[in-house]
């Protein structure tokens, strides 16, 4: 099967819609803004974004785009995904990152960081099929592990200059 990016490219010359807070490829995937978490966060947590994966209609995940230095989300990253069971396989994933980049653009970032687990192949084949340039594997600092699940403390950090595309 063709991925979602190679139909849009193919039947709707990959044409993005703006509207308000929802971002589309043609009429198969939205992003829709669920929520903005700016109050009551976690100590040191900068505010973020989540939006609904939508594709016809139907939600397929959550995507979320994180403020911060890229210092600040060095380990956790701007970006983070997940794709409900029954819908992976779609290059979703993948997809759902393309269009957030517009997002991040029009809210001033000028770069994004994104890491996974060394042993997350699924994440690590989205993350290295986007524009993402690979820096390091390192391990999480102590004193951010709190924010992490356990075992969960060694990380492939990549990012991406959003200017460059």
């Amino acid at each position: 099967g063709k991925s979602l990016s190679a139909i849009c490219r193919r039947f709707c010359g990959f044409q993005r819609q703006h509207i308000h807070d929802t971002i589309g490829i043609g009429d198969f995937m939205k992003l829709e803004l669920l929520t903005y978490e700016k109050e009551n966060l976690p100590r040191g947590w900068k505010p973020y974004y989540i939006y609904l994966i939508m594709v016809d209609h139907i939600e397929v995940g959550r995507i979320v785009l994180r403020e911060g230095s890229n210092e600040e989300r060095y380990y956790d990253g701007h970006i983070g995904y997940t794709i409900e069971k029954e819908y992976r396989g779609h290059h979703y994933s993948k997809d759902a990152c393309l269009l957030l980049f517009d997002k991040a653009k029009e809210k001033g970032f000028k770069q994004l960081m994104i890491t996974c687990s060394p042993d997350n192949i699924a994440s690590r084949k989205i993350i290295e099929s986007l524009p993402f340039k690979y820096l390091e594997t390192k391990e999480v600092p102590a004193c951010l592990k709190k924010d992490f699940d356990q075992g969960d403390y060694i990380k492939r950090i990549y990012c991406l200059d959003l200017e460059e595309l």
